[in-house]
């Protein structure tokens, strides 16, 4: 029973523990794989702390650092997990407003809490946001009056209901109350404010940057605004502007890539400079790489530039889309990305630039635990302009010597004579896909995630190794199985929710080596193009015979395939539509359920499959988990638009909520269950509520969150050789236990 959940590691520290006084109730901490793996959207450097670091992300919620970005601590209140930018207060350290989809969020603690703080703006969008800020800004002269700024920089997600894009909003009582006082929308639905600041030492003068529309300035407090983009190429690709620290007149803004009439190609983006507060503009591109393309993914995007608050000649900026001029190279005996220039560096207000971050493992690099330095923002250290934070699409850097090294700030190699070995700092910003224990070796998992998390740890979750061969970039599996003897044979199905099927990984040394397989020569599809398909059309589970591993079996594009030499081959025995997961009897192993889009089938032989009558139906967004207990006779549980058992020929709804995502059964005590809730980051408000654990079958639940830093959760497993230690794969913030 799940009396405890405890791991204590010699040097690493206690990852979760409760004590025994509440036989119920569970404790969350950080599984500490590798961070981050997930868009970085905001850093910030407490101004009155330099110790203080927050860090938010796309789907990934906050992390909040107390050691410079050491260690990540988790942080609760959230109603979503979808941020945008991070202000402090000026004078109270303990202060901090955070922009996000969901609307405006505030601590009065460091960080660690956060509330909801949005009376008057409009009702909560149920299916939308309906008011999303990117930032607010507190009045130098004035500590009770606040602006909210209505965009995100990181993009609109939602097309649903009218969300209030461009809407610009004034609090008068310290943000516990706001009214709408202008907008940069004019009617647009594209009107996003992406970048927001007062001018120095002007209390009334601001400057915002909306994409697709350019930079506007206001001398009214934020009342009215002048469009000032005179000199700019284009705004449609606008990014993060970056504003003089002592003089009002002077600022930067970042462009991504443009099209011009006539010509084929996109231009390349830059940075851009004005000296009379936006009047007119003159390109500060010297040293910038500035490559056009006819792909626009490939041409030079910038989206952030930064300026040293103690010495603004010193400015950073990154070419985000460098990812699209890569090549691969084998560094130091395994496949690495060779990136072309990513960061640059000015010491003179941008006159010039040369790089100062090139590409993973090599000159000017540094070692990530995931390969994208997609750089989309930068931070420096209010009072150390040496020392600064870039965040990616996949990771956050750090760097002490003005840009000389960088380090992985999420995740870190814990032992220098295994550099293959990371480890993260508490936090991660995978979606999760799937966890799996290896079912005869108790130190060996594998974890899956979006969008490129494929790793393995073989010391009892204390480290992780990145498989490098057989996910492929930006790739991920979706189920794993082993089978033979020992349990050597693995199988990983590659795909993950938005792309279909990515080959067949398999490893017949307990994960030291891989294979793929795809294609024509192993009668299977062609692995697809990166970002190409969506749901139903991804490969979804994967099972092999326990004792047999030569029979295996794999759900792809909806039809089941079946192999019966290893995967060298392989046929279509149902097709489907919509076969989505597949869930074995404990001791029958060749008999299998198979979750769908009709209802669940059953199989005996792993060739004729029945739907079994008056089954739930389901889809990708109600995902169908399931799973058998070891009771006689054997119950299917499956959660699909609620949480149904089949029990002796009968369907009974045990709950009713639309949001369940998963089903653990307790392998002691098939009485004992856990869901897990989920939500597509689409709401102001998740209609998650975290875990719930029932003790009589399904009959009562409680609900366990204590130390879960999100509640929209995908991924439960069970560690089979310790029943008490229970592992949550969350959306968006990583995996906990």
């Amino acid at each position: 029973m799940w009396k405890w959940v405890i791991l204590v590691f010699s040097g690493f520290g206690a990852v979760g523990a409760v004590g025994d006084d509440d036989p119920m109730r569970l404790h969350w901490a950080p599984l500490y794989e590798p961070g981050c793996g997930g868009w970085i959207t905001s850093v910030a450097v407490s101004p009155h702390d330099s110790k203080r670091v927050l860090v938010g992300g796309d789907v990934m919620g906050v992390g909040v650092s107390e050691d410079g970005g050491d260690s990540w601590q988790s942080t609760f209140g959230f109603r979503m997990w979808e941020i945008n930018d991070f202000t402090f207060h000026p004078t109270d350290p303990k202060v901090i407003w955070v922009g996000t989809l969901g609307g405006p969020y505030v601590s009065t603690d460091g960080g660690r809490n956060w509330q909801m703080r949005r009376t008057g703006f409009p009702p909560l969008g149920k299916d939308y946001y309906s008011a999303p800020i990117e930032k607010v800004l507190l009045f130098p002269n004035d500590r009770s009056r606040l602006l909210a700024f209505g965009g995100s920089h990181r993009g609109p997600w939602t097309p649903h209901g009218k969300p209030l894009w461009g809407a610009v909003w004034e609090s008068r009582d310290g943000g516990d109350s706001w009214r709408q006082i202008a907008t940069l929308a004019d009617g647009s639905r594209e009107a996003n404010i992406v970048s927001a600041a007062f001018a120095a030492g002007q209390p009334d003068l601001l400057y915002v940057g909306v994409r697709g529309k350019g930079v506007y300035l206001s001398t009214d407090g934020g009342r009215t605004w002048t469009p000032r983009n005179d000199g700019l190429p284009d705004t449609s690709n606008l990014g993060r502007l970056a504003v003089h620290p002592s003089r009002r007149e002077v600022l930067w803004v970042a462009l991504g890539p443009y099209r011009t009439p006539g010509k084929e190609e996109s231009q390349p983006g830059g940075v851009y400079k004005s000296t009379d507060g936006g009047l007119s503009w003159q390109p500060a591109l010297n040293g910038l790489k500035l490559q056009s393309h006819k792909d626009a993914n490939s041409a030079s995007h910038y989206k952030t530039v930064a300026v040293a608050p103690t010495n603004p000649d010193v400015l950073l900026t990154c070419d985000y889309r460098s990812w699209g001029r890569c090549e691969y190279k084998d560094v130091d005996g395994r496949a690495s990305i060779l990136w072309g220039p990513t960061t640059f560096k000015s010491t003179d207000a941008g006159r010039t630039w040369r790089p100062v971050l090139k590409h993973r493992a090599m000159d000017q690099g540094c070692y990530t635990a995931y390969s994208a330095l997609e750089n989309t923002v930068i931070e420096f250290d209010p009072h150390n302009a040496e020392r600064a934070f870039m965040g990616s699409s996949m990771c956050l850097l750090r760097t002490e010597d003005g840009g000389k090294t960088w380090t992985d700030a999420t995740s870190y190699r814990p032992d220098p004579n295994q550099p293959e070995l990371w480890r993260g700092r508490g936090f991660s910003g995978l979606c999760s896909a799937n966890f799996a224990f290896h079912p005869r070796d108790p130190n060996h998992a594998v974890l899956l995630g979006l969008d490129n998390a494929f790793w393995q740890s073989r010391d009892g979750l204390r480290t992780w190794r990145r498989v490098e061969n057989g996910a492929g970039h930006n790739r991920t599996g979706n189920d794993i199985t082993f089978a033979g003897e020992g349990g050597r044979v693995m199988y990983v199905l590659l795909s993950q929710f938005n792309t279909p099927f990515a080959g067949i990984a398999k490893s017949s040394d307990a994960g030291q080596t891989w294979k793929d397989l795809f294609g024509e020569a192993h009668d299977l599809p062609e692995k697809s193009p990166d970002g190409q398909g969506v749901p139903p059309d991804q490969a979804l589970a994967i099972y092999a015979l326990p004792d047999q591993p030569d029979l295996v079996w794999a759900t792809i594009s909806g039809k089941l395939y079946h192999s019966t030499d290893g995967g060298e081959h392989w046929r279509i025995v149902h097709e489907g539509p919509g076969l989505l997961w597949i869930a074995a009897l404990p001791d029958q192993p060749r008999s299998f359920y198979v979750s769908s889009a009709k209802g669940i089938y059953f199989t005996e032989d792993g060739e004729k499959l029945k739907l079994l009558p008056g089954s739930p139906g389901s889809n990708p967004w109600l995902p169908g988990h399931i799973a058998v207990d070891r009771a006689k006779p054997p119950r299917l549980y499956v959660a699909s638009g609620g949480l149904w058992r089949w029990e002796s020929g009968t369907w009974t709804r045990l709950r009713d909520d639309p949001s369940i995502m998963n089903v653990a059964i307790d392998p002691t005590d098939p009485n004992r269950l856990a869901i897990a809730t989920g939500d597509v980051p689409r709401r102001d408000v998740t209609i998650a509520s975290g875990v719930w654990i029932s003790e009589d079958g399904g009959k009562t639940w409680s609900q366990q969150n204590e130390g879960l830093a999100c509640l929209r959760g995908r991924v439960l497993a069970l560690n089979p050789h310790d029943p008490e230690q229970l592992v949550l794969g969350s959306e968006g913030r990583g995996y906990f236990v």
